[in-house]
């Protein structure tokens, strides 16, 4: 009589870490709580998703909310403004609204704040709206040493996404005065010397008229900021620092816009309203010299009979969606399928910075107890 077949480990090999990281990639970005409910199965792939080489990979990072800067009302001090923070993904904490700030962009988890208060110096400071609450979770960058009061500026964020030993980033400030425009840039990773805003570089005052406060977009290389008469981007080259001017197609009045960037190659284009349509163009080819530039209008979105859009309120980069503003609140618009999705109630708002970032619980927080109620 032949003896019986061994019995098989219940317990099947666990699968690779590279072949577990292959399969959380295809979590659709669009879904955050996806990747928070993989990183309640266990310690290992909790690991796995928080690491930087899986955050680096996995694109678009997953959007969590948007920043909502308040519109000021008719009182004095530093309480005029605010940036609310409205999520739209549940595995995303509740996160206080930053009362006297404005936020100006945002990037790998980290966000650009602009103190509202009338003062005669710009007050920037950066934000981790993740980081545990107090009144140390934002960094509070120096001052900028201007010549001259600026007559116009706006910033842009730039870091990298979410290294072990948090990103080191850089700031870029660009604005108008009475002698032209110019730049300057901050480092937080300028060692061996400290951190410190670079000497404020110029261009003639032809080059561009003032800067608006409208959301940067980064591409080709170049940070590119909206004008106030909607008829030219500021260009700031990342690499020489230089500045240029980019013209914008005609319009036939002022009408606001809102910068894009393609997810496939990262070019450049924007969105603009037109009465009641929403119309996308992207740039073709690259600037030159003197900033000559061709756009091509790529889509034409009606929305008149399905919003009462009276503002356009921003973009969120990778992702595809245009937000935009009615009476009722703010929608955001699906730039491939015209898909519409409430987003938040209520007017009284502009300059809307989505916040893209991962919400994974600490590794030392993974417990049966969390795996069950995620599963729930």
């Amino acid at each position: 009589m032949e003896p019986p077949p061994p019995l098989r480990d219940r317990h099947p090999a666990a699968l690779a870490d590279e072949l577990v990281e292959e399969i959380l990639l295809r979590s659709p970005p669009d879904d955050p709580a996806r990747l928070v409910h993989a990183a309640l199965v266990c310690k290992r792939w909790c690991r796995l998703i928080s690491a930087h080489a899986f955050r680096r990979r996995f694109r678009p990072a997953p959007m969590l909310g948007f920043l909502c800067n308040d519109a000021p009302r008719a009182r004095e001090g530093d309480e005029a403004c605010s940036a609310r923070f409205v999520r739209t993904a549940a595995s995303c904490p509740p996160i206080a609204t930053r009362h006297g700030w404005h936020a100006l962009d945002a990037r790998a988890g980290r966000v650009l704040l602009h103190r509202a208060a009338a003062a005669q110096e710009i007050r920037l400071a950066v934000w981790d709206p993740l980081a545990a609450t107090g009144d140390r979770d934002h960094l509070d960058l120096p001052a900028p040493a201007l010549p001259r009061r600026p007559r116009s500026s706006n910033a842009a964020l730039l870091c990298d996404d979410e290294p072990a030993d948090g990103p080191p980033f850089r700031v870029v400030l660009v604005g108008t005065d009475a002698e032209g425009a110019f730049a300057s840039v901050y480092s937080s990773s300028a060692a061996p010397e400290p951190a410190a805003w670079s000497d404020p570089a110029y261009a003639p005052q032809h080059a561009a008229d003032h800067v608006d406060t409208a959301r940067a977009a980064v591409a080709g290389g170049a940070l590119y900021f909206v004008c106030q008469r909607r008829t030219n981007l500021l260009k700031y080259d990342l690499g020489t620092g230089a500045m240029s001017v980019v013209r914008l197609p005609p319009a036939s009045h002022n009408q606001r816009i809102a910068l894009t960037t393609a997810a496939e190659h990262g070019g450049l284009g924007f969105v603009r309203m037109d009465g009641y349509r929403l119309g996308l163009w992207s740039m073709v080819g690259r600037p030159d010299g003197g900033g000559a530039v061709e756009w091509t209008r790529d889509r034409v979105i009606d929305l008149r009979t399905l919003l009462p859009v009276i503002d356009l309120l921003g973009y969120a980069h990778g992702h595809g969606i245009v937000l935009v503003g009615t009476v009722d609140g703010f929608f955001y618009v699906d730039q491939k399928s015209g898909r519409i999705t409430k987003v938040g109630d209520g007017p009284g708002f502009y300059n809307v910075v989505p916040y893209v970032s991962f919400c994974t619980p600490a590794l030392g927080t993974v417990s049966t107890d969390e795996v069950s109620s995620a599963n729930e």
